[in-house]
């Protein structure tokens, strides 16, 4: 899969690109892509400041939120990112500009709006810090679309990562139960803060050695510890449209 670098672009990199940035690295997440996720500003309004405080408020009502400190965009960001993303027509226009003659061979300004469902252009919210919260609480979904189907638009194999069924939990807690209390095993020696080396049981010390499974005949393997893994299955382009849609 390859490795991708995006980096999303407003006027001042408080409300909708840093809003893109949460949103895309929350959705890399949950489809196991490895991309990184950037956002900037073509002005300087804001550089070094938090993003706005709605755009903050929109994102913890989701459960997110930015580390991210606003900066300016500059032409080296055309030679890092593989795509500079545009929040909208003005800021696109005049990346197009800008990047005539500075942008890489391997950098592609997009238009986030123009990534709409069944290839249509979508509608997004235009934001700023005179704009309502609902005006955000809109563009949080407009832009939560879009970049679903940015991420369509490369054909990239999605990954879903399941949890056990209740059956396999009912069969591990069963088998848990089973167990005698010569089968149970020990927690994993604690770590020394300090020296960085495994603290011992006083028993083992005194041993003058380690003891396993291969050496001391009372652990067994059904002794060992019992766990229910989480599997992967990677989806289809259909099936991979289905998930990111419940998303």
């Amino acid at each position: 899969m390859a490795y991708k670098k995006l980096l999303f672009v407003c006027m001042g990199n408080s409300c909708s690109s840093p809003m893109a940035e949460v949103i895309m690295q929350n959705l890399m997440v949950k489809t196991s892509l490895y991309w990184e996720v950037d956002s900037a500003g073509l002005r300087t309004w804001n550089t070094g400041r938090r993003p706005h405080k709605r755009c903050l408020q929109i994102l913890r009502e989701h459960g997110l939120r930015s580390d991210h400190f606003c900066r300016q965009f500059t032409v080296n960001d055309f030679r890092y990112f593989d795509y500079v993303v545009a929040m909208d027509e003005a800021v696109y226009k005049e990346l197009m500009l800008w990047g005539s003659d500075n942008r890489g061979n391997d950098c592609e300004v997009l238009l986030l709006s123009s990534f709409g469902k069944n290839g249509l252009p979508a509608f997004i919210d235009s934001l700023s810090p005179t704009h309502k919260l609902k005006n955000f609480r809109s563009a949080y979904y407009q832009i939560k679309e879009c970049c679903k189907q940015l991420i369509l638009s490369q054909k990239v194999d999605i990954v879903k990562y399941e949890l056990p069924s209740t059956d396999e939990d009912d069969l591990y807690y069963a088998n848990k139960e089973q167990q005698t209390p010569q089968d149970v095993v020990e927690p994993m020696p604690e770590t020394s803060k300090h020296s960085g080396m495994f603290l011992l049981p006083t028993d083992v010390r005194s041993s003058g050695g380690l003891m396993s499974s291969s050496t001391d005949p009372s652990i067994s393997k059904t002794s060992m510890p019992l766990c229910t893994p989480r599997t992967q299955r990677k989806l289809c382009q259909k099936c991979g449209q289905k998930f990111l849609a419940a998303l």
